[in-house]
C-alpha cells in the first residue's frame, strides 16, 4: 500500500514538473511572434535616426507631424526653424 501512495506522488510531481517545463515555451514562441510585428519607423529631421513611431517623441504644426528620438533634438530643431515650443 506504501509503496503505491509513493508512486502516485511521484508521478504526480512528475506530471507536475513537466507541465512547468513546458509553459516557458509556450511563452517564448508568443513573444517572438510579437517581435516579427511590423512597426513603421520613422526619422528625427534634427540628427537623421530612425526609430519606431511608437517610441518617438511627436510635435505636430501647421498639419505636419515630426517626430523625435529625443527632446534634445526637438529642441534643437525647434530653435534651428525659429519656431517657439
Amino acid at each position: 500500500m506504501f509503496r503505491l501512495i509513493l508512486l502516485a506522488g511521484i508521478i504526480y510531481l512528475l506530471i507536475k514538473w513537466l507541465r512547468k517545463s513546458a509553459a516557458p515555451e509556450k511563452r517564448a514562441r508568443a513573444f517572438d511572434r510579437q517581435d516579427l510585428a511590423v512597426e513603421e519607423m520613422v526619422q528625427d529631421p534634427a540628427c537623421g535616426t530612425y526609430i519606431p513611431s511608437r517610441q518617438a517623441l511627436k510635435l505636430t504644426q501647421e498639419k505636419e507631424t515630426f517626430f523625435f528620438c529625443s527632446s534634445e533634438c526637438r529642441d534643437k530643431f525647434l530653435a534651428g526653424q525659429g519656431r517657439k515650443k
